[in-house]
């Protein structure tokens, strides 16, 4: 994050410098949860360890909506959906979906060299 023209309205929080914003938390609406995170409001976590950014709402870049943006690469490039909980009962899953990958890639990589050559 970057920094604003008023340092009063900023917080430099372990080599992070976080803008405090208004809203009905006050001046300061951040929060010190741990040593190793933060709270920012109460939609944006920050941890150190691992470090994780986790948003609780929608990410706009540049005027697109990320979610949406990822949900369209992964539909173009046919990337199955994952089940997280259903690969930690049946982790066969899991290493059935990495297989699959793995074999896609040999796949796709052949496939333009031969449409190269």
């Amino acid at each position: 994050m970057s920094n604003t023209s008023n340092p009063a309205n900023s917080k430099n929080l372990y080599n992070l410098n976080v803008i405090a914003g208004g809203g009905s938390g006050g001046a300061n609406n951040y929060t010190y949860t741990t040593t190793s995170g933060y709270t920012l409001g109460e939609h944006i976590t920050l941890n150190n360890n691992p470090a994780t950014l986790e948003v609780k709402g929608k990410i706009i870049h540049n005027g697109r909506d990320l979610e949406e943006r990822l949900e369209a690469i992964e539909r173009v490039l046919m990337i199955p959906e994952r089940d997280p909980e259903l690969e930690k009962e049946f982790p066969k899953l899991k290493k059935a979906y990495d297989a699959y990958m793995h074999e896609l890639g040999k796949y796709r990589t052949w496939k333009r060299l031969k449409d190269e050559y």
